[in-house]
């Protein structure tokens, strides 16, 4: 059994670029009534969470074309498995017809206890533990770049101005980075007990610090949802979306 919780909000934007993707069902919503919860009764599934780029063509369309493909696919429980689908997503994207557009992708594919996380651009996988939160994935993005060579802190990096410039992700504009080689963040994990996933877009974590978000969920992520979401009405501004994940 999975425990899921998400939420999705079009915050102060004029439309919707956010689509979440939960176990074959599909939600790109401007409001809900957050958060809504439910429980998959299988050992494996899909949970997504994707971000259409802002500033480009339907943005709202790239996003559920992603989730879409994810609900026609048998994917492999396996990190080469999670790669080809999304390299198969790209190759779809790029015959679809879509013209100068992409989005972000990131999520977590269970299997009881262990669960493969993937992304594209910057929309994230965190793991909630009792004492912190561990940024799971890797932000593709020009502030990630600065991290990765020690030019900035991890912490630094919240507050850069420049923070919102994605290199990658899925889409016809990132055509050329695939063709040269470039493939989406993998990695495997195991959940613990009292441990949770959280899938969020940037909406989250453009305006929460890591500390902020696990102290707002704090002692239980479930539990504490609400409160986590009444504190990030006082500072949101992007549309945001959020999963969490138990198994």
């Amino acid at each position: 059994m999975i425990k899921v919780s998400f939420c999705m909000d079009r915050g102060l934007r004029n439309y919707q670029e956010d689509c979440i993707y939960v176990d074959g069902e599909i939600i790109q919503t401007d409001y809900m009534d957050c958060p809504i919860e439910k429980a998959v009764d299988k050992l494996s599934a899909l949970f997504a969470v994707c971000d259409g780029m802002g500033g480009l063509s339907h943005g709202d369309m790239a996003s559920r074309f992603v989730c879409e493909k994810f609900r026609m696919m048998d994917i492999p429980f396996s990190k080469e498995g999670v790669i080809d689908a999304l390299k198969k997503i790209q190759h779809d994207f790029e015959s679809s017809g879509f013209i100068w557009s992409g989005t972000t992708v990131a999520g977590v594919y269970m299997n009881g206890k262990k669960g493969i996380i993937f992304n594209a651009g910057d929309s994230r996988v965190y793991k909630y533990t009792s004492e912190r939160l561990i940024y799971l994935s890797h932000d593709h993005s020009y502030i990630q770049s600065l991290v990765d060579r020690g030019v900035i802190s991890y912490e630094e990096a919240f507050y850069h101005p420049a923070r919102h410039i994605v290199e990658f992700g899925i889409g016809d504009v990132f055509s050329q980075e695939w063709d040269l080689g470039k493939l989406p963040y993998v990695t495997e994990d195991v959940l613990s007990d009292d441990e949770v996933y959280l899938i969020c877009s940037d909406g989250l974590s453009d305006y929460m610090t890591d500390r902020e978000i696990h102290q707002y969920l704090y002692p239980d992520p479930f539990d504490n949802f609400k409160n986590l979401l009444n504190q990030l009405e006082k500072v949101k501004s992007d549309n945001y979306s959020i999963i969490l994940v138990k198994s």
